[in-house]
């Protein structure tokens, strides 16, 4: 999972990640209206592996009856499926550094289809995480490979266009995503989600092999570079509170729908339009952070963080008043939904010089700190219940808040 649209610089960082000349690349001959539409489909494909690394989220208490198991055990198939996207990501890019990119891509589709196929037909929690472990290797090397392909699908001067096209897949999956899986779950089965998002996958993957020409693949990636990025103070910081901010997050959303439920008395058939609710108020706070952190980054970063960590909180405290309860899920997910946009200008305001290592190393702990996340807050929910992984949540955005006091202003504001 990454977040926002990304500036000139932000797509020289995710081509050259894939071992492309950034701003020096020749597009591939397609007609203006053809190129655009292969933009869109590797940007569907996005919005696609975005959704189904989070549906689980809504489906907790359905998958968790069904398979046996306790909700904090269902939630690790969010936490395998992070962390396998997020290590392996680097190391599976440069393994496959000399496969035609459109092939690759193509293949990490089918992977895809049959990762949530698979999913959808588990008999037992061992298969359902085998299943989220194939598509999370999937996952990782298409976030390595997207921007890039669109990028070389277009003009120079439209590659800016090009890679806000493929993150929108991200924006669009974050307000969707979630609550399409629990809606589906709901009118049917959790299964029937995981079917309906293997079939999305195979008109993608239709769409992208009528459309794609052959991409050859470029230079080789490196890996070498990042221990010594990190030697640089405010990277580090960038990096850690990412990684804070990230976790305490999705120790509480993960287990939210449990919360609603159990905690704030919500009825079992809402909580698909109050996640909906959340993902609106979640585009909000995309623009609104975004032009908040134009013009004080720092304050911005903040801020935010505080107000998540306010709300998750009060979340607790308001208990079954439901007025309460929905106000302060739209404050979550505004704050929320901005700190992706902040974040990655930190790591951009780090690193100029590198923006392609800082990217990877952003990626990385991003989806690294999503399992991490839901790993502390199954954990958690198994001990003490679904009000513990609030506190859980606050407290991570406390730590990330005091981290970001020690970012050193002038380099970011």
């Amino acid at each position: 999972m990454t977040p926002s649209s990304p500036s000139r610089q932000d797509t020289d960082a995710v081509d050259a990640a894939d071992g492309a000349e950034p701003a020096a690349h020749s597009p591939v001959l397609l007609g203006p209206v053809r190129r655009w539409f292969a933009v869109a489909a590797v940007g569907t494909g996005v919005f696609a592996f975005t959704t189904t690394e989070m549906v689980p989220i809504g489906l907790l208490p359905a998958m968790s009856g069904d398979l046996r198991v306790s909700e904090g055990t269902v939630g690790l198939s969010v936490t395998l499926y992070g962390a396998i996207a997020g290590v392996f990501a680097p190391v599976l890019t440069a393994a496959t550094r000399r496969f035609d990119r459109r092939l690759l891509l193509l293949l990490v589709l089918a992977i895809f289809v049959a990762g949530n196929a698979f999913t959808a037909l588990s008999s037992s929690y061992g298969v359902l995480m085998v299943s989220r472990l194939l598509t999370g290797f999937a996952h990782g090397v298409m976030w390595s490979i997207a921007a890039s392909i669109a990028v070389r699908l277009v003009p120079p001067a439209q590659s800016v266009r090009a890679t806000a096209v493929v993150f929108s897949g991200i924006s669009i999956a974050s307000v969707v995503g979630v609550p399409f899986g629990t809606f589906v779950g709901g009118l049917s089965d959790w299964r029937t989600a995981f079917w309906s998002i293997s079939a999305i996958g195979v008109l993608i993957l239709a769409t992208a092999a009528f459309l794609l020409p052959p991409m050859a693949p470029r230079a080789v990636v490196r890996l070498a570079e990042l221990p010594r990025l990190l030697r640089d103070r405010n990277l580090r910081i960038a990096t850690l509170v990412t990684a804070a901010m990230v976790t305490g997050h999705f120790a509480a959303y993960t287990y939210v729908a449990p919360f609603l439920e159990q905690d704030a008395g919500i009825p079992s058939h809402w909580v698909s339009g109050l996640l909906l609710l959340y993902g609106v108020a979640g585009v909000v706070g995309n623009f609104a952070g975004g032009a908040a952190a134009a013009r004080a980054l720092r304050a911005t970063t903040l801020s935010c963080v505080l107000l998540l960590a306010t709300a998750v909180v009060l979340l607790v405290a308001n208990g079954s008043w439901h007025p309460g309860t929905v106000i302060l899920l739209l404050v979550w997910g505004v704050a929320y939904t901005a700190l992706p946009v902040c974040l990655q200008t930190l790591v951009f305001a780090s690193a100029p010089q590198a923006a392609e290592a800082a990217t990877s190393l952003y990626i990385c702990a991003f989806n690294v700190s999503i399992a991490l996340g839901a790993l502390v807050g199954g954990w958690a929910v198994d001990a003490s219940g679904p009000s513990s992984v609030m506190f859980l949540g606050a407290g991570f955005s406390v730590l990330a808040a005091l981290l970001m006091t020690r970012y050193r202003v002038e380099r970011a504001d």
